[in-house]
C-alpha cells in the first residue's frame, strides 16, 4: 500500500496537461523561444569552446605514472584517463542535446513567425520539432527548416566534422616529394579531407587542408604557416591561419623559455585578424621543484582579458621504494 499524498491540490495543478485530451492549445512565446534558442545555442559554443580545459585530466596522469612504475600505479593511470574519456563524452553529448533542443526551439518559432506572438501552438506542432513524423508539418514551417540530423546524414547535406575533429578516420601519410606529403581522411558520412603539407628548406612548413562533402564538393579550405625561431633561451613558435582567399585569420604565437633542457615558462597567445587577443595561456615552472601552474584567459564583454581557469601541478614524488 502507498503513502497518501501530502499534497494533492499541487500535485493536480503541475501534472495537468488539459492539452492532451483536447483543452487549450499551447501558448506559444515566439520572442521568448527565439531567445532561448539564441541562448542555448550559445552554451554549445561555449562548451565546444572550454573543452580544452578537460586536456589536462588525461594527460597528467600519462605524465605523474610514466616510465617504470608499479601495476597499481599503472591501473591508477589508466582508471584516471579512462574517467576523463567518459566525462568528455558526456559532455559531447550533452554539448550535441542543447544544440538539438535550441534548433527544436527555433523551428517552432519559425512555424509560427507568419502569425501573432499570441498565436496558438498545437501540440502536433511541438512533437513535429522534436523529430516525430507521425504527425503533419507545420504550414508556416519554412521549407530550409524540420529535417533532422539523421534526415540530414541520409541526404548528404549534415555538415562534415571540423578538421581538427576525431571522428575523421585517419589515413596514411604519402610522401610526394622530399618536401611535401598528402594524408586523405574520410568523415562518418562519406566526406572526405585531405591535408597537403610542404616543409621548404629552412623549416617553414605550409599545411593546406580542404574538406569535401560526399557529393564531391568542397566546404572549406584553409592553410597554416608555421615557423620558429631561436634567440637564446626562449623559442618562439608562429602559427599563421589563412582562409580559403589566402587572407590572414588568425595567429597563435608561442614562447618556451628553458633553463638547459628543463622549460620554466611558455605562453600561447592567438590573435585574430585585427590584432585582438581570443586566447591566453601561460606556465610557469619552477626549476627546482618542478610545481607548475597553468593559467587560460580569454577576453570579457569589454575585450579585456579575465582568467578563466588555472590548474597547479605540485612537486613530483619518487614514490615508495620496494626492497626485492
Amino acid at each position: 500500500m502507498g503513502t497518501e499524498n501530502p499534497y494533492p491540490e499541487q500535485t493536480s495543478a503541475n501534472a495537468t496537461a488539459p492539452w492532451l485530451r483536447g483543452g487549450p492549445a499551447v501558448d506559444v512565446d515566439l520572442d521568448g523561444l527565439r531567445e532561448y534558442a539564441r541562448l542555448l545555442s550559445s552554451q554549445q559554443a561555449d562548451m565546444a569552446a572550454r573543452s580544452g580545459y578537460l586536456t589536462p585530466l588525461t594527460d597528467m596522469p600519462a605524465t605523474a605514472f610514466n616510465g617504470d612504475v608499479l601495476g597499481e600505479a599503472d591501473a591508477v593511470r589508466a582508471g584516471l584517463q579512462a574517467n576523463a574519456a567518459e566525462l568528455g563524452s558526456y559532455l559531447s553529448k550533452l554539448a550535441e542535446s542543447l544544440g538539438n533542443v535550441a534548433n527544436a526551439a527555433q523551428t517552432i518559432a519559425e512555424s509560427y513567425r507568419s502569425g501573432d506572438a499570441v498565436s496558438a501552438a498545437s501540440l502536433n506542432d511541438v512533437l513535429f520539432a522534436f523529430g516525430d513524423k507521425s504527425v503533419p508539418r507545420p504550414a508556416g514551417l519554412p521549407e530550409n527548416l524540420g529535417a533532422t540530423y539523421l534526415e540530414q546524414q541520409m541526404a548528404g547535406t549534415a555538415a562534415p566534422p571540423p578538421a581538427d575533429s576525431a571522428l575523421w578516420q585517419q589515413g596514411p601519410i604519402t610522401p610526394v616529394s622530399a618536401y611535401q606529403t598528402n594524408q586523405t581522411s574520410t568523415g562518418p558520412n562519406g566526406e572526405r579531407r585531405e591535408v597537403s603539407t610542404v616543409t621548404a628548406p629552412g623549416g617553414v612548413t605550409t599545411a593546406t587542408t580542404t574538406i569535401v562533402d560526399r557529393n564531391g564538393e568542397t566546404v572549406s579550405a584553409s592553410s597554416t604557416r608555421t615557423s620558429a625561431r631561436v634567440d637564446g633561451p626562449v623559442r618562439t613558435t608562429t602559427v599563421e591561419t589563412f582562409a580559403a582567399d589566402g587572407k590572414l585569420t588568425a595567429t597563435t604565437e608561442t614562447k618556451t623559455r628553458y633553463d638547459g633542457t628543463s622549460v620554466t615558462e611558455q605562453s600561447t597567445e592567438t590573435v585574430d585578424a585585427e590584432g585582438r587577443t581570443t586566447s591566453l595561456t601561460t606556465e610557469k615552472v619552477d626549476p627546482v621543484t618542478r610545481e607548475s601552474t597553468t593559467s587560460t584567459y580569454r577576453p570579457d564583454e569589454s575585450g579585456l582579458l579575465e582568467e578563466t581557469n588555472r590548474v597547479s601541478t605540485g612537486t613530483r614524488t619518487s614514490g615508495p621504494h620496494v626492497n626485492g
